[in-house]
């Protein structure tokens, strides 16, 4: 029976004719469906391995849609069967906080904890057929059930970083939004490719006309098998749509006669319609030299940089002299704007009782001690000259940067906690200083210098027109459009075209996170009926990003960001307490596309070949403790040694010597 019943189904659909006329009623309909689903997401997922900080993802709904064919036959009065093949959009979204939350410092001095999202979009599109059995308990309103078959036609994830709080933060790249990794999970062979569902419909049909129907249907989706293999992760449906259907077997309409009536209708006199003008539209470019070429395409080229530059908290001195030395910027309060500085590290460094005399101010609640010491081994025998130090320091910030003095404690010593060697000049020098400590670490917070110079080729855009029967023309309109409805230039009432001068606001707003888009010139002629004729030029706007490396190195399409490591203890690899919140910023940064180059370095003292072992020991250990949260895709370990990249004649110079340099190297991401 149920081969005979598939064979009469396989048959009406190859063979109209052959069904019509069931019991007076249509035999089968033949059509078109489509519907809105509510896609819902059940189950924990994750990306990829090496991405370890990227969150576990669980359940979403997210509004999807399916368009296809449909077929249906009458199986009895009230009993039919029908076959729906569809394609279906099964997309999801979903959001996990990032357990991370470093401490990022500001251009003017402020650190804030960074607090993220991942957001992970998940492309899902099946071809499915489903077999329903319809049962009509009254005219025309349908219940049914059947099984669902699909076939996975694409299985993608793209996943990003979004920042949550502080609103104003941006990542390098100038937006709050980053894409971190996208790919296709059968890449790790994780896909199902087949999807197995129970379907439960409702509907009602509506005879638009003799042969056309009109059923909408509400429809449950329950899947029993998973998206991926190694994922309890199912993707279950809510769906409202409508069947469009042409109906066969339906009898003729028996037509009445309708009595022709002799009428004579004057003809009407129309006016002849006046000539509508048409507009063609031309695009030429004016370079920075010059020069001038067809075509309107836009290269805009983004110079980018990100150093972070940690304060060494001492002030030193003379020997046996409590007078602050000259190298250290003594600026009135109303000429100092920390989120101005871009001197050299040691030029940061020298600003110091500046950073931290602003920095006071801005926080109120924040207080500092100062501690002053002093090396006996060059005759400085009192703590006298222990507390002048502390005194001078305390003097210029109550003085200058009109700081309570009930804020600033002070404190004296022979030697500071840390003793550089006295058995040499160098070492002494390093001892002969104050140091600086606050309750409040945003006072002594690293100096982040984020820099972003964009140039713009060409400078200017000309948008040319050429417009017959000029006469007829009431009204002239131009404007520049991107591809997301973006509005980059406009301009009406003129004739002959309109210069654009590209803006690097509207055009990163253009861009996003894309690498290139589509623009458009466009330019609408109105007669004096009010009818409208458009000409458009297209043109693509272009993006490159080019990061320097600390050997000034420029780097096409990659964003760098540099970090400085200090305070390792003596003689030794150890990451010491100072640098474990940049450490946290170093890791924050990181993806599995970055590629990292870590170099450590020495100050002058000490034997060479044992200051290189020494450096490679501490560049090993920044190494280590980055993997323990993410891998990236290369690392590069240095120990570079006693190599002098500041000047280590100063005391501040050799502490700045005794480093980690981190550079973390991460692509732009794609369009």
């Amino acid at each position: 029976m149920k081969r005979i019943v598939l064979m009469i189904f396989v048959s009406c659909l190859a063979v109209p004719s052959a069904c019509a006329q069931i019991g007076g009623q249509e035999a089968w309909r033949f059509g078109l469906t489509g519907s809105a689903t509510l896609n819902m997401h059940d189950g924990p997922l994750t990306t990829y391995d090496g991405l370890q900080e990227c969150g576990t993802f669980t359940s979403t709904n997210t509004i999807g849609w399916t368009v296809g064919n449909m077929a249906w036959y009458r199986l009895a009065p009230d009993v039919a069967a029908s076959a729906r093949l569809q394609y279906w959009s099964a997309d999801g979204t979903f959001t996990s906080p990032n357990p991370v939350q470093p401490l990022v410092s500001l251009g003017n001095g402020t650190t804030v904890p960074l607090s993220t999202e991942y957001d992970l979009s998940t492309s899902l599109d099946y071809i499915t057929l489903d077999l329903i059995a319809q049962w009509y308990p009254i005219k025309n309103f349908y219940v049914g059930l059947g099984p669902q078959i699909g076939i996975a036609t694409q299985t993608s994830f793209e996943q990003s970083e979004r920042i949550v709080q502080p609103a104003f933060m941006e990542f390098v790249n100038g937006g709050t939004e980053r894409t971190i990794y996208a790919a296709d999970f059968t890449n790790s062979a994780v896909s199902s490719n087949i999807r197995v569902a129970a379907v439960a419909v409702v509907g009602y049909d509506i005879y638009a006309a003799e042969r056309f129907v009109i059923t909408p249907e509400v429809s449950y989706l329950y899947a029993f098998t998973n998206v991926l293999s190694s994922s309890p992760w199912s993707v279950n449906a809510l769906r409202a749509g409508v069947h469009l259907s042409y109906a066969f077997g339906l009898p003729e309409a028996i037509v009445a006669p309708i009595e022709a009536t002799a009428a004579v209708v004057a003809p009407a006199v129309v006016e002849a319609a006046r000539p509508m003008p048409s507009v063609l539209i031309d695009l030429e470019s004016t370079m920075a030299d010059g020069s001038t070429i067809a075509g309107g395409d836009v290269l805009i080229t983004e110079q980018r940089s990100s150093d972070v530059v940690p304060l060494l908290p001492f002030v030193f001195f003379d020997v046996k002299s409590s007078v602050i030395p000259d190298r250290y910027a003594k600026n009135k309060q109303s000429d100092f704007d920390e989120s101005t500085i871009r001197d050299s590290v040691l030029g940061i460094y020298h600003q110091l009782l500046n950073i931290v005399g602003a920095r006071l101010a801005k926080y109120p609640d924040a207080r500092l001690t100062v501690g002053g010491y002093r090396d006996p081994s060059d005759g400085e025998n009192t703590n006298v000259l222990s507390t002048s130090r502390a005194e001078a320091v305390k003097t210029y910030l109550t003085s200058v940067w009109n700081i309570a003095p009930s804020r600033i404690d002070t404190k004296q010593g022979a030697l500071p906690n840390i003793v550089s060697n006295q058995g040499i000049a160098d070492g002494r020098t390093e001892n002969r200083r104050a140091e600086l400590t606050s309750n409040d670490p945003r006072i002594l917070a690293p100096v982040n210098r984020v820099e972003r110079i964009s140039t713009i080729e060409p400078r200017t855009v000309h948008v040319v027109s050429t417009v017959t029967d000029r006469a007829e023309v009431t009204k002239f309109a131009g404007s520049v459009v991107g591809d997301n409805g973006v509005m980059l230039a406009s301009l009406s009432d003129d004739s002959r075209g309109f210069v654009w001068q590209p803006q690097a606001s509207s055009l990163q707003k253009l861009l996003g996170d894309r690498r290139s888009a589509r623009s458009s010139a466009q330019v609408t002629i109105t007669n004096g009926e009010g009818i409208q004729r458009t000409a458009q030029a297209p043109f693509t706007i272009r993006r490159e990003v080019r990061s320097t490396r600390y050997s000034n190195e420029v780097v096409n399409d990659s964003i760098i960001e540099r970090f400085r490591l200090i305070f390792f203890d003596y003689d030794a690899a150890t990451v010491s307490a100072f640098n474990v919140s940049m450490v946290d910023l170093v890791r924050s940064r990181i993806r599995t596309t970055s590629s990292i180059r870590i170099t450590g370095l020495t100050d002058r003292i000490g034997p060479s070949q044992h200051n290189t072992e020494l450096s490679l020991a501490r560049a090993q250990a920044i190494d280590a403790s980055i993997k323990q949260r993410i891998v990236a895709e290369r690392v590069t370990v240095k120990g570079a040694g006693p190599e002098l990249i500041y000047n280590n004649d100063l005391p501040e110079g050799r502490w700045y010597n005794r480093t980690v340099l981190i550079e973390v190297a991460t692509p732009v991401d794609a369009e």
